[in-house]
């Protein structure tokens, strides 16, 4: 057994396990997966060839010593006390791995010899047999020796593109495109190429891509070249999310290619299809006809989806077993009485049609309440209590701490000039969207007063997500140069250590997430006053404890968000017709979180008598 400190942590160090080897190996375990929140096949998809390697050839090894650092010695190795300073211990031998640790990298291996990141922490090192790392040498030679011949690929690429006076045009898109997508981190060998406000920014803030705009590709480094056409195949196999696969991890020619062709024989096997000679396409139409395949696979029986793990900010699509149409089979029963005792609509078994005649039983409420002079309506009127019947019952039925959905409170300010148009989004403000998030009906009784500002902060991240978001769907051309946005989430994911790099999440208490977002891939886009959104509603669930979020309450989110989608596909019919009138959605602002709005919510009474029930996928 690995023993653990007070806080749970992995123990590491020469005495911990069994002997020498069994401590490093617990070291080894413990450091590269973070404490066994990192698999170790990811942890070891970002590590060099040569430090991967070693690993797999190191693990469970008596004959492995781990030497380790003084703690409160001095960082310079030359320095008194320091490793090979007077007073020191003896400097490291030619069979000593040196050990580094980072907050972003994680764990280092540095071969004898190699000096370590200038940023890193020192661990230690591990003595390693001779013969050990000459058969991780000569391992190292064979792997590398094929990505060579796989770089000339790439190579080849980017000297046409060169050549033709395509590569100032293909870089400025490719700067712009990492814009658009929340965090980049791809390792390539030593080098860091990111895009993030949690760590380092080395593509635009620190200037790399304006850098290689104003260099020829001569003066550029190996890994320089690699990057910009491996991220530019990942764009054309399916935007920038691509670029979030490879978060924290290694990216090289042949780990592309081999990506690709994975991908491609996923999707071939979801929609029945045979792989038709894909391993010869040369490497960017191989990237467009996973592109192209993957539109198919939306419609196929297989969903994707997204795994997220906050450590790394890396985000692997993986496909799930979950046949059309993927609607609840029948309403979920706490919208149902929403529906029964408070919109009058009793339910007739078609979930669809019984969701749109509550969100019109809705809008004509709120429709009397505009126009009657007596008592002020519910803070959020209707429209926004059917939809936090919605929430609710999502909540309840993924045993979630608290859930949301948001999107634009009014949306007659979708309306641009001309049909179609960008203006009427780019007006929008953060203040037009709302957030409805609200609590388990028990599950929070812990938090206390934490509740509300809980909410409202999340509450508001939403909003400014959703503010982000919306312009995500428009031609570049049609978006101003400064207006930053990224591009709208389109499929679900489920995430686990959310709260680590994100200052947000840590507020928020946001451990575990859901997210579904709509219109769903699956259907045609949201369309209204001309233009198609995708990702402007969803619905998001949070744990702030486990146990992690599975496939099946995942299913379960997707399901509601398919009410939501018909709750604004309606909306938008008779707005669009002129056969509703369709105020804002009011509400779910400061006051309305502050004063514990969620608690004179109808919905919210019934769900605390309402059982969990999650149907299987």
């Amino acid at each position: 057994m690995i023993p653990r400190t007070a806080d749970g942590t992995t123990a590491v160090g020469p005495d911990a396990g069994h002997g020498a080897g069994h401590g490093a190996t617990a070291l080894l375990l413990a450091e590269l997966t973070r404490n066994g929140r990192i698999s170790l096949r990811l942890a070891c998809s970002r590590l060099t060839t040569w430090e991967s390697l070693l690993v797999q050839h190191v693990l469970g090894r008596g004959d492995v010593e781990f030497l380790a650092a003084d703690p409160d010695g001095p960082a310079d190795p030359d320095s008194p006390g320091g490793p090979g300073g007077p007073g020191g211990p003896e400097a490291p031998g030619p069979d000593t791995v040196t050990l580094t640790r980072s907050p972003l990298a994680g764990l280092s291996l540095w071969a004898p010899g190699e000096p370590p990141g200038p940023e890193a922490e020192h661990l230690g090192g591990l003595l390693v047999p001779a013969e050990v790392l000459d058969a991780v040498a000569e391992e190292t030679r064979v792997i590398e020796a094929r990505e060579a011949a796989d770089r000339h690929e790439a190579d080849t690429i980017l000297r046409t593109w060169e050549k033709n006076g395509e590569l100032d045009d293909r870089l400025a898109r490719l700067a712009d495109w990492v814009e658009r997508v929340e965090s980049v981190y791809i390792l390539i060998g030593r080098d860091v190429f990111s895009k993030s406000d949690a760590g380092t920014n080395t593509l635009t803030r620190q200037g790399l891509l304006t850098g290689l705009r104003a260099s020829p590709v001569d003066d550029w480094r190996p890994a320089d070249r690699l990057f910009v056409v491996l991220a530019y195949c990942l764009f054309v196999s399916g935007r920038s999310v691509r670029f979030e696969e490879f978060n924290g991890l290694q990216l090289s020619a042949t780990g592309l290619r081999e990506f690709l062709l994975d991908r491609h024989a996923q999707y071939c096997a979801a929609l029945d299809r045979g792989p038709s000679g894909a391993a010869g396409l040369p490497l960017l139409e191989l990237a467009q006809v996973v592109r192209d395949l993957m539109h198919d696979v939306d419609r196929s029986e297989l969903m994707r989806y997204r795994r997220i793990n906050g450590l790394t900010f890396v985000k692997n699509e993986r496909l799930l077993d979950f046949p059309l149409p993927r609607d609840p089979e029948t309403m979920p029963e706490l919208v149902a009485r929403h529906g029964r005792l408070n919109l009058g609509v009793d339910p007739t078994g078609d979930v669809r049609a019984d969701l749109r005649a509550m969100t019109l039983a809705a809008v004509a409420l709120d429709a009397t309440a505009d126009a009657d002079p007596g008592p002020a309506p519910p803070g959020q009127g209707a429209v926004g209590e059917l939809l936090a019947a919605v929430v609710l019952s999502s909540i309840v039925a993924t045993d979630a701490d608290y859930g949301m959905s948001s999107s634009v409170r009014d949306l007659s300010g979708l309306r641009g000039v001309r049909p179609g148009s960008a203006d009427g989004v780019l007006a929008l403000k953060k203040g037009d969207f709302f957030c409805c998030c609200l609590p388990h009906p028990t599950r929070m009784a812990e938090v206390g007063d934490e509740t509300a500002p809980i909410l409202w902060r999340s509450a508001q991240r939403m909003m400014y997500n959703r503010w982000h978001f919306a312009p995500g769907e428009y031609d570049r051309a049609e978006i101003p140069e400064k207006r930053h946005y990224f591009f709208p989430p389109q499929v679900p994911d489920i995430a686990e250590h959310a709260e680590h790099h994100h200052g947000g999440h840590v507020a928020s208490r946001v451990r575990y997430t859901i997210r579904a977002p709509g219109a769903q891939v699956w259907h045609p886009p949201f369309t209204v006053f001309g233009h198609g959104y995708r990702g402007c509603y969803d619905i998001r669930l949070v744990r702030m404890e486990g146990p992690p979020f599975t496939t099946t309450e995942l299913a379960e989110a997707v399901r509601h968000c398919s009410l939501v989608d018909e709750l604004w596909r309606t909306l938008a019919q008779g707005l669009q017709s002129g056969t509703l009138h369709v105020p804002p959605v009011a509400g779910f602002d400061r006051s309305w979180y502050e004063s514990r709005g969620w608690e004179r919510l109808r919905p919210f009474a019934l769900a605390t008598r309402t059982p969990a029930r999650v149907d299987p996928v």
